[in-house]
């Protein structure tokens, strides 16, 4: 099952996507969270079925939950971005205000950056309350997986300088209004292993990272039991699993207006949205 939030016409609405469409299923859940907490209740609703065309993509979490977001979770991009891989899980957060759903436009403001980065990732998005979760009864608690593009400012993420010190600024860089992009839905009860599925990026059609969620220095279930060390996790929370190598900064690559940035995940889909210049 791949569920998700969408919107037709002013209404924000739960959806079941499939290959004709998108199922409204609203009527059964009180909220999102209720949706992904008990996502099989949506299998017998026979709600409205709207054209994909018609509606607009909403990111699949809530303006309650959070998303939690793990750097340098790949070997190989730690060595390209020249930083020693952490002892522990390093962690940050972005606002929900941050994310975009599929399709829409990833929009920087050119008074505030000039260098726009993609990165792909894997997001596992919690169905249960965790907290002080063993690694080994995490996946338990992840209702399913998503795509999300970590869009980065670079010359605000790498570009503070504190007395003679490089200082890595990641609200800057990571977290501005309306540049991550999440969906297009959490692929339910369809990912039999997610340390085994091929990750790909594309700007404009080249391909410029292709790796295997394999290569991951924490995995799915390590990454989830640390968070919920450290907080209580709730249902549609979000845990962003790290980009491999390959992202822009490290070849000289900016991101520029008209573009678009593809983020495939093997057996959940296709994340599409192209960039959008602003100065508002």
């Amino acid at each position: 099952m791949r569920i998700g939030r969408f919107q037709a016409g002013s209404q924000s609405r739960i959806g079941v996507f499939e290959d004709d469409g998108v199922r409204d299923v609203s009527d059964e859940f009180d909220d999102f969270q209720d949706a992904v907490t008990r996502p099989e209740a949506a299998d017998d609703v026979d709600g409205e079925t709207f054209d994909l065309d018609s509606v607009t993509h909403l990111a699949p979490t809530t303006r309650e939950n959070t998303v939690f977001c793990a750097a340098l979770n790949y070997e190989a991009h730690a060595e390209e971005s020249n930083i020693a891989v952490p002892e522990w899980p390093l962690v940050f957060l972005k606002l929900p205000r941050t994310l975009v759903g599929h399709g829409e436009p990833i929009s920087y403001h050119t008074r505030v950056t000039e260098e726009i980065d993609y990165e792909a990732e894997m997001a596992a998005v919690i169905g249960e309350p965790a907290r002080h979760v063993d690694p080994d009864e995490a996946l338990e608690y992840v209702a399913g997986y998503t795509i999300l593009n970590d869009t980065s400012a670079r010359d605000l993420q790498l570009g503070l300088q504190v007395g003679d010190d490089d200082m890595l600024d990641w609200f800057s860089g990571k977290a501005m209004e309306r540049t991550t992009p999440v969906g297009p839905y959490v692929a339910v009860d369809e990912i039999e292993d997610p340390q085994d599925l091929n990750i790909t990026s594309r700007v404009d059609g080249k391909t410029m990272q292709d790796d295997n969620t394999g290569m991951m220095i924490r995995t799915v279930a390590d990454l989830v039991s640390f968070v919920s060390t450290r907080v209580r996790l709730e249902p549609g929370d979000i845990i962003a699993t790290g980009t491999p190598e390959g992202v822009g900064t490290f070849q000289d690559i900016q991101l520029h207006p008209g573009e678009t940035v593809e983020i495939e995940v093997e057996g959940i889909g296709t994340l599409v949205n192209t960039v959008r210049e602003v100065d508002e």
